[in-house]
């Protein structure tokens, strides 16, 4: 209870000042005579003492009903927190951070427990690792290298268990793990339920020293001059920092500076698909994590064309220029950009027509001064799935804008917004406009909705070109004056991909090549018009655990592919966490009220939840009695004599 509301019990003076001090009123009245007066006096002293005393009492009794219910007082069961569990649920650690002696340290732990166990009591055995399996026996509990732990999977498993128990009896969980930092959650997932105890047994781990390869990347997904593989390892002090490769016939070394846990190897492999291993010296007690298979492949960058029929002054100022700037901007410095832009200057010349095979988009800068052969082998090259940018800029035409809007590459009635001619610069191209309406899940756009990717509303742009909707053709993004900024075609039978952006690349009328947005959106646009969305690079691997029984390695799978098992990353860190930390993380409730010790085990006395009986809902309900009794006796008027 809380001591300090009892304070309160001073208000008691406040209904006894009030009884004292009150004074009876009189009303004056004739009458005949005094002959019953007397007898009339007696009556009524009589009946004011039997009514006032009462009354008092019961106001007296309502405040210290009131200062008790908040003192919130409860009853605090000894025998109930001793109580034998209608079910005991035994979870067992089977991560890949439970080497074999651990595994013994918890047998006989688990021996332990199951004494305990009150006759007529259940008791589940079960093990987790990434999942929860439920075993007959103790045999049964296998731990399996590298196996991942989900710790909030199996408290959730046991708590739902419990809770379906369909009786009014206590519970309890019996943990018997290694408690590694990583495998507790930031925040409780769930409230914990009252009636269920832990009991928490830590399985310690014969080191806290462990080397590991963490993890296994590609640097480089598209082909280039070399292949680079980087390799995150964790190394303690002290240890060995040499790390190995090996790879198709290939051995490479690399030394881990101190303080880094990252190392990249250079090779020149024999082909596309690498398979192999990383691995460190180790020697220590998780051998599952020392080396660490891997498959990498790389794949062809997709060809761009850039065409420029009019490049300008100089091959630094056209729209081809600034569109392969931005294509090979890798960011990382590991050649990760996923195109190979070629600028041409036309697709017919003296040896024919330019050879698209192969090419994943074609963007025509500019709108260069197309022939109707130049006009059809784009039409033909979109419907056998290739991807076509045009990018619109001042050097528009009605003779060129006529010619594929005749092959139904732009949409018919382009033309420019204010004038009869395009502005040659930006003080003829009209007001600064922003884009206020864009198709917020497409793929071109769905990265720049003012989150990670930045917001498209930051961008400047100049309303040029009014270009109608309809006829097959959607409008992706409109400024804020009405027009249309980026057009799709959307004809179910085309195989290839149409865009339109009605806005030069270059400074001619905004600063937007200098703009931060400006390479991921160009890139965005032409990773969709070539469909060079998420090459597939890198096996993701699996890890060992309850259903995947393979120890860590390469395995062929039955159609001739391959498929990859490894350890676990977060079992690597074997730092142990304290019960207490448990608790903390999912929500245990306080337990600094003192308990039995049930069988006299001091870990489970620590983690029992004890009952507690709030007795101030009770104070409550007889205040809210007693001051109906009250009014009743307040309000009671003496009945006249016939």
């Amino acid at each position: 209870m809380h001591p300090g509301f009892l304070w309160a019990l001073a208000a008691l003076a406040v209904p006894l000042w009030i009884h004292l001090s009150r004074r009876r009123r009189y009303t004056e009245l004739p009458v005949g005579t005094l002959r019953f007066l007397n007898e009339v006096l007696k009556e009524r002293r009589k009946r004011a003492r039997f009514e006032e005393i009462p009354l008092l009492l019961l106001r007296l009794l309502a405040v210290a009903l009131l200062a008790l219910a908040f003192t919130r007082p409860f009853l605090n069961s000894r025998e109930k927190a001793a109580e034998s569990p209608a079910e005991t649920v035994v979870l067992l650690d089977a991560s890949g951070s439970v080497t074999e002696n651990m595994k013994n340290a918890g047998l006989k732990l688990l021996l332990q427990s199951t004494q305990q166990v009150a006759e007529g009591s259940k008791l589940t055995l079960a093990q987790f690792s990434d999942e929860v399996e439920a075993i007959t026996a103790a045999d049964k509990w296998m731990p399996r290298a590298g196996a991942p732990t989900d710790l909030t999977r199996a408290m959730g498993w046991a708590l739902d268990r419990l809770g379906g128990a369909g009786t009014q009896r206590a519970g309890k969980i019996v943990l018997i793990a290694h408690l590694a930092e990583g495998d507790l959650p930031p925040n409780p997932p769930r409230v914990w339920p009252p009636g269920i105890s832990l009991e928490v047994h830590v399985l310690t781990p014969p080191s806290t020293v462990n080397a590991a390869v963490r993890n296994v990347s590609l640097l480089t997904p598209y082909i280039m001059e070399q292949m680079e593989i980087e390799a995150e390892v964790m190394l303690p002090p002290g240890a060995d920092r040499t790390v190995t490769l090996k790879a198709e016939g290939i051995t490479a070394t690399q030394e881990v500076l101190e303080g880094t846990d990252r190392v990249i190897f250079k090779i020149n492999p024999p082909r596309d698909e690498v398979r192999g291993t990383i691995s460190v010296a180790g020697g220590d007690a998780w051998s599952a994590d020392d080396a660490r298979a891997f498959a990498v492949r790389w794949v062809q960058p997709r060809k761009v064309k850039l065409i420029d029929g009019d490049p300008g002054s100089t091959p630094f100022e056209g729209q081809a220029y600034f569109g392969e700037k931005a294509l090979t901007a890798s960011g990382a410095a590991h050649g990760k950009t996923p195109f190979q832009p070629d600028i041409v200057y036309g697709l017919s010349g003296r040896q024919g027509a330019a050879d698209l095979s192969g090419v994943g988009a074609v963007a025509l800068c500019g709108l260069p001064n197309l022939s109707t052969a130049d006009a059809r082998q784009l039409a033909q090259y979109v419907e056998s799935g290739g991807g076509l940018m045009v990018l619109l800029d001042a050097r528009w035409t009605r003779g060129a804008s006529a010619v594929l809007e005749t092959a139904g590459l732009l949409p018919s009635g382009t033309r420019p917004a204010a004038a009869a001619t395009m502005p040659a610069s930006a003080d003829e191209a009209g007001p600064v406009r922003a884009i206020t309406q864009w198709e917020r899940t497409h793929p071109v756009l769905a990265a720049f909705d003012g989150r990670e990717g930045g917001d498209l509303r930051e961008m400047e742009w100049r309303d040029c070109f009014d270009i109608p909707e309809g006829d097959g053709w959607k409008a992706l993004a409109k400024l804020d004056g009405g027009h249309a900024l980026l057009l799709e075609k959307t004809t179910p039978t085309q195989k290839g991909r149409v865009l339109v952006l009605a806005h030069s690349l270059t400074r001619e009328w905004t600063d937007l090549p200098r703009d931060p947005l400006f390479v991921p959106f160009v890139k965005s646009l032409f990773t969709y018009a070539s469909r060079a969305e998420n090459p597939a690079s890198e096996l993701s691997p699996r890890h060992p655990g309850l259903h995947e029984k393979r120890v860590p390695g390469l395995y062929d799978n039955a159609v001739g592919g391959t498929e990859i098992v490894a350890a676990a990353p977060g079992e690597s860190s074997v730092v142990t966490a304290t019960p207490e930390a448990l608790r903390l993380a999912f929500g245990v409730p306080d337990t600094t009220i003192q308990t039995i010790i049930p069988h006299d085990d001091v870990a489970l006395a620590a983690a029992s939840v004890p009952w507690r009986q709030e007795l101030w809902p009770w104070a409550v309900a007889l205040l809210l009695v007693l001051l109906m009794v009250e009014n009743i006796v307040a309000t009671r008027r003496p009945t006249s004599n016939a």
